[in-house]
């Protein structure tokens, strides 16, 4: 495998402060690296290093083979080395004057030089790719958090740059989004794409990489394949750094709105492991039904193929429930409890997490994956269950 970027000792400080200590490893063609380690560690850092967005302090770097940069390197040197090179920030970067299409197609007619209805076609190819050409005409602040990540995706797509740098690309992802990029970065690999993400989301670094670089106080503590960093490591800071990510998810998510109400309850729905149980403390009533209107018989379809077994507590048996309760009799199991009892006003619990579902003017679910909270709520659910009346038609 042909490495395309080779980094040598490379070393940063922040004052006095050691950022990058040392770091030394290459990228090959093709190949997906994906980085992790505690916050501080220097990975979002040497990200910026690469792309030649900061300068570094000692070591080299050199591009494709017969670019070498130092840290005493002209910037037109740099220029030339950035030429093929695309970054996705954290934060996403797009222009909040312009439209989703216009953020794509400037950058390509100011940098590449392209005439304006070649852009156009590119964007538009683009915009395809990351399933977004319905929102080409939206301004960023108008979109979702995973919209404007794939909106920046595009973006750089569209420069075809020979290696792409991602940080922290799923920290804004809903579950559903997160499997569709996993499935255009792999694609992207097949095409030959080269990529480094820095990530803390371990089961994606675990799908999508070839070497996942395990980073503590600015060095490279290991580097190998998944599995031989994930199981079968040795070192005692890593296996600490990834029971604490298993024994404490560090994911809280909040999506609001109808569509992405729908959009999550099926997603979540197709997560959920066949023959499981599904917990509820309900207090919606018929809120959740309402607002789930034109997608409640696909997250039904899928409990009774994958045999998702419902087990709720409720105030009051709506009209709503009493059909679900006909249609699924084997799935469904309900307890009434007295409505003094206070309850949040939805909550929903599967394997490590927690859902918070709030109705208001628009429905808005957060989603808590930690294993402490999801045994606090478990333990009140069954006190509830136990105490509270089967419902029988």
């Amino acid at each position: 495998m042909k490495p395309i970027i080779k980094i040598f000792n490379l070393r940063k400080k922040y004052k006095s402060l050691p950022v990058l200590n040392g770091v030394s490893f290459e990228i090959g063609k093709g190949e997906i690296k994906c980085v992790i380690g505690p916050s501080g560690s220097g990975k979002t850092t040497l990200l910026r290093c690469l792309a030649l967005l900061e300068n570094f302090d000692e070591g080299k770097i050199i591009y494709h083979g017969n670019t070498e940069i130092f840290p005493s390197s002209q910037e037109h040197e740099k220029t030339k080395a950035r030429k093929n090179i695309g970054i996705v920030f954290q934060d996403f970067n797009l222009w909040p004057h312009k439209s989703v299409f216009e953020n794509i197609v400037e950058p390509l007619m100011l940098v590449k030089k392209i005439p304006k209805p070649e852009a156009e076609i590119k964007a538009l190819e683009m915009l395809q790719k990351v399933d977004l050409e319905n929102k080409k005409d939206a301004y960023p602040d108008f979109l979702s958090g995973g919209q404007r990540q794939r909106a920046a995706i595009a973006r750089t797509l569209a420069m075809e740059p020979e290696i792409i740098l991602f940080d922290e690309i799923t920290s804004s992802l809903d579950p559903e989004l997160v499997s569709g990029i996993l499935k255009l970065l792999k694609r992207l690999a097949y095409e030959g794409q080269t990529m480094v993400i820095v990530t803390h989301h371990i089961e994606f670094a675990n799908e999508i990489a070839d070497e996942i670089i395990f980073m503590d106080n600015g060095k490279i503590v290991e580097e190998g394949s998944p599995n031989k960093l994930i199981y079968e490591s040795k070192n005692k800071k890593i296996r600490d750094f990834l029971s604490d990510l298993k024994a404490h998810s560090q994911e809280i998510n909040v999506y609001e709105g109808v569509e992405n109400f729908k959009a999550f309850n099926i997603g979540f729905m197709k997560r959920i492991k066949p023959g499981g149980e599904y917990l509820v403390l309900g207090a919606a009533k018929e809120d959740w039904w309402k607002h789930m209107a034109g997608a409640h018989e696909e997250w039904s379809r899928i409990r009774r193929e994958k045999k998702i077994k419902l087990k709720m507590t409720l105030y009051e048996l709506v009209e709503s429930e009493k059909k679900n309760l006909l249609e699924d009799p084997e799935l469904t199991e309900y307890r009434i409890f007295d409505v003094k009892t206070e309850v949040p006003s939805n909550v929903n619990i599967y394997g490590d997490t927690v859902l918070l579902l709030i109705f208001d003017k628009e429905p808005t679910i957060i989603e808590i994956r930690n294993k402490k909270v999801v045994k606090g709520y478990t333990n009140y659910f069954n006190i509830l269950w136990e105490h509270g009346e089967k419902v029988v038609i």
